[in-house]
């Protein structure tokens, strides 16, 4: 008897669906702000850390001091700014490295996981606090749902060479490039809705430069956590979304696209706002 057929574009289906899942447990805090999203950051943070440690095989105790230092970051934010926030998380990092070299591997899944999973969350708590945080965090989630509806469609439909079979064999080069198309476009209609509302004139040209940056990041992103499991023997980072994996496999291009998006704000030096849309 054969075996059925997976519908071609199955993958993309469950993708939408996955969005769907988280969607109502973010519009919410995101709107809101303070501590409703810090909120949501904290519990997400404290399952990213529980998946992480379950990935890397690391022991229980890792996993929870990871999630409590993750929580406690974002607690200090909340409380004292998200700026400073980020100068706490990156001290926590180079402390970690220490104790890395004094008492060995063990406190390496803590260090790794202080810059893959507090980091990133911080980020966002410091992209919520600008003047129009609400709008800057729906477009980093819309760019990224972006870049993986449209790279999943376009690599299904398309094909072509492998972007990394090693790593994941069911990215192509033209789903990258559908990725970027994506990305671009969810830039360009996310800014004119803010400019619909008068605040400021749009510099296309840079603008296409940085959403086309953050589609490939979001895509090396996930590259990264595809090459950490496979490293690890490891199909899904959890199950806490049934028939989707975990929180980790579900927000690893959000992770890439949250750290690459705070280089480029630091780089040009102006407001969050500013620095992504260009005005």
């Amino acid at each position: 008897m054969s075996k059925p057929v997976k519908p071609k574009f199955e993958g993309l289906l469950q993708r939408v669906r996955s969005a769907l899942i988280l969607l109502p447990f973010v519009i919410a805090p995101v709107v809101f702000g303070g501590w409703s999203f810090t909120l949501l950051l904290a519990v997400a943070g404290f399952l990213m850390a529980r998946e992480w440690g379950f990935v890397l095989g690391a022991s229980k105790r890792s996993a929870q001091i990871l999630g409590g230092l993750t929580v406690l970051i974002l607690a200090f934010g909340l409380v004292r700014g998200a700026a400073e926030a980020l100068a706490l998380c990156f001290v926590l990092v180079g402390l970690s490295t220490s104790f890395v070299f004094w008492r060995g591997a063990r406190w390496a899944p803590v260090c790794g996981g202080l810059l893959y999973i507090a980091l990133p969350l911080v980020v966002a708590q410091y992209f919520r606090e600008d003047a129009l945080g609400m709008l800057v965090i729906a477009y980093v989630l819309i760019s990224v749902w972006a870049v993986d509806i449209f790279a999943m469609f376009t690599g299904k439909l398309v094909g072509g060479p492998k972007l990394a079979p090693v790593i994941s064999p069911n990215k192509t080069w033209s789903g990258l490039g559908g990725g970027v198309l994506g990305a671009s476009i969810a830039g360009v209609l996310t800014f004119l809705v803010v400019v619909g509302f008068g605040f400021g004139q749009a510099d296309f040209i840079a603008l296409l430069i940085i959403a086309p940056l953050l589609a490939i990041c979001a895509q090396a992103a996930d590259l990264f956590e595809s090459a950490i499991k496979r490293k690890y023997d490891v199909k899904d980072s959890g199950d806490i979304i049934p028939g989707h994996g975990g929180l980790l496999d579900r927000v690893d291009g959000l992770i890439g696209v949250l750290i690459i998006s705070l280089g480029v704000v630091w780089l040009r030096g102006d407001s969050v706002s500013q620095s992504l849309w260009v005005w």
